[in-house]
């Protein structure tokens, strides 16, 4: 249950820099209130109403939009958790993850739902080419986890899953893959299992 822990690891460090972004700047939203690499990595607390990197920006009653589409997300995955057997540990992790940025932002909307259900954002990463920010967006733990989370999910079901779409055939020794070799083994099984057949007839 190993997992477990990088879900509940991921959910507190969510929760406790939020709550630490939201003191630092005194409440107060849009404040930087500490730059650790000047023009590039900055913390400034924000409270997210538009989602993330704002696509729900300008949305009327977004706040609804959120609860349910992250309600359908978690009870989803907790299908999959109950239905699902045998998960590969890369799968485990991918979903601990995915699960805590649901719900590390889930709370923020509930908590906040009066205000618009913003949730607190606090990292900034700056990216400037020719003067112009490309990347203006601020975010959070919880947003990491989710993104990370993604990619995992993407790369396991790519490459790593065993019905993955490019998932490699391991070699074995004498240069066969494993799938080839499992099956020249059971032929004489087969054929034994054949005659004994023919036997009995």
């Amino acid at each position: 249950m190993w997992y477990v822990v990088i879900f509940i690891f991921a959910l507190l460090a969510d929760q406790v820099t939020k709550l630490l972004a939201s003191y630092r700047a005194g409440g107060v939203d849009g404040v930087t209130f500490k730059t650790v690499i000047d023009g590039f990595l900055e913390f400034t607390y924000y409270e997210n109403r538009d989602g993330m990197m704002g696509i729900f920006d300008g949305l009327v009653s977004r706040e609804y939009v959120f609860l349910i589409s992250t309600s359908v997300i978690l009870i989803g995955i907790f299908i999959y958790l109950g239905l699902s057997k045998n998960r590969n540990k890369w799968r485990n992790v991918t979903v601990a993850l995915i699960l805590a940025g649901a719900f590390g932002n889930f709370i923020d909307r509930i908590l906040n739902f009066s205000d618009g259900a913003y949730v607190r954002d606090m990292i900034h990463v700056i990216i400037k080419i020719g003067g112009k920010e490309y990347f203006p967006y601020i975010f959070n733990v919880a947003d990491m986890a989710l993104v990370i989370g993604a990619i995992m999910l993407i790369v396991d079901l790519l490459f790593i899953d065993k019905d993955a779409v490019f998932r490699f055939k391991k070699k074995s020794e004498g240069g066969q893959s494993v799938t080839d070799k499992e099956a020249e083994e059971s032929q004489p099984e087969a054929v034994e299992q054949e005659s004994d057949a023919e036997a009995i007839s």
